[in-house]
């Protein structure tokens, strides 16, 4: 088993879950949403996570497809709970 050299923060954390829970209520697939947001399903899902969370931490440029890939009203639907 790989040992992650550095944890990934809980802010990232939290907006991995919130878009699961958006993928969830828009009643997608996380593989449908890489499609559309045109991110490989594979490297999606690292972004994302499972149960223990995500292993990658995902750039700006990818946070903008995944919002308009969801055709967010507001983006800030991604960054709730996030804590400053």
């Amino acid at each position: 088993m790989r040992v992650r050299k550095t944890q990934i923060p809980e802010n990232v954390k939290t907006v991995a879950q919130n878009i699961k829970d958006l993928i969830k209520k828009k009643g997608l697939k996380t593989s449908e949403l890489a499609v559309k947001a045109q991110i490989d399903v594979e490297t999606f899902r690292r972004y994302v996570g499972g149960p223990n969370g995500p292993s990658i931490i995902m750039g700006t440029d990818k946070l903008i497809k995944i919002a308009l890939a969801l055709d967010l009203e507001d983006y800030n639907d991604l960054f709730k709970d996030v804590k400053l």
